[in-house]
């Protein structure tokens, strides 16, 4: 099956899509409400037993709890796990927390009903610091790039009820609902098992994959996903009724180079890299000539991204300035031709 509406056959099958979209999702973007409204950094309690919630199995019910805004205002929730494959190295999953939509009036949650916490991998040891420049990594491909997932910042207090002595604080972030995300822009989130690199537009992907190389991800493909999973590995397929080509959203940046945590490791030997460090680039060939337009925007926009990770209000101003050298050595390599040519435009594939 092809993976743009105007190759699948029929109006009656786009309509449907479109339709089943909004249904699923229940979209209405003139009601998104304060969450990704605002950038200042939210302070909440997530009250829930969370001991029983990180050891149950996948799948399992939800649990319930409370979530406390700095006001003092509170609302009832029921939230899972998801992300599960980083219990192996971690000890807290991400949140997929559900609310009522007339719990959350008037509280940064209003407008929606399933919220999406990327957490820290640990509570301790200063590990939130990862989850902070994930979140920068988001907010960075926002500066470069649309569509893209919408992030907002968030410090936490965990309040396990089942061990009520033990609260941990830490930075965590939520993630904009991809299909919200799609509908935002007037596209759906597109739930197919692979695409061709023709079905995409190659400007766009162009600036994607020069962004997954500044960021050092290799841990991403734009043609299938995982067998259980729709299309792609750790990027999103948006599109749209009339429109012939496909657009690309990135997520899930936590194992990258930039963010560096101590359990990332490179997803692929046959890259040829030993450390999510080491940045390889897999753009296209056939879209070298793309690369000229795409350097133009990164220049563009450089001031903005490193305004991003020199925000005093922010935690972590060591690792902070650390990832900014990283981003330092990406554009000295695509203003360079030399490099350019060594480390971008013979690598690609």
């Amino acid at each position: 099956m092809k993976s743009n509406f105007s190759g699948r056959g029929t109006h009656t099958l786009r309509v449907t899509l479109l339709f089943a979209a909004c249904v699923t999702w229940g979209v209405s973007v003139s009601a998104e409400g304060p969450l990704f409204a605002d950038d200042e950094v939210l302070d909440l309690t997530i009250h829930a037993p969370l001991t029983t919630l990180m050891r149950q199995a996948k799948g399992a019910s939800d649990v319930s709890g409370t979530v406390e805004f700095s006001d003092g205002t509170s609302a009832p929730i029921s939230c899972n796990k998801y992300g599960i494959s980083r219990l192996r190295e971690c000890d807290l999953a991400s949140l997929e927390i559900n609310v009522e939509a007339n719990d959350v009036r008037g509280t940064p949650f209003e407008g929606r009903e399933i919220l999406r916490l990327v957490t820290p991998c640990r509570l301790r040891g200063g590990y939130d610091k990862y989850t902070v420049l994930e979140y920068l990594v988001y907010r960075s491909y926002g500066v470069i790039a649309d569509p893209a997932l919408r992030v907002r910042l968030a410090r936490v207090t965990f309040h396990d009820s089942e061990r009520p002595a033990r609260d941990q604080t830490g930075y965590a972030f939520f993630i904009e609902d991809i299909g919200r995300a799609a509908a935002r822009r007037g596209q759906v989130w597109l739930d197919i098992q692979s695409q061709r690199t023709s079905d995409v537009d190659a400007a766009q992907l162009t600036i994607m994959t020069l962004f997954q190389y500044m960021v050092g991800n290799t841990d991403w493909s734009v043609v299938k996903g995982r067998p259980d999973d729709r299309c792609c590995h750790n990027i999103a397929v948006f599109g749209q009724e009339g429109v012939d080509l496909n657009t690309v959203v990135p997520f899930d940046f936590d194992q990258t180079g930039l963010v560096n945590p101590p359990y990332a490791a490179p997803p692929d030997a046959g890259l040829g890299i030993r450390r999510v460090t080491d940045r390889r680039y897999r753009g296209l060939c056939k879209h070298n000539g793309q690369l000229a337009g795409a350097i133009a925007v990164f220049n563009q926009k450089r001031p903005e991204i490193e305004a991003l990770f020199s925000r005093e209000e922010l935690p972590y101003p060591k690792d902070r300035e650390r990832a900014l050298k990283y981003i330092e050595g990406f554009y000295d390599t695509i203003n360079d031709p030399k490099k350019l040519l060594k480390r971008i435009i013979d690598h690609c594939r």
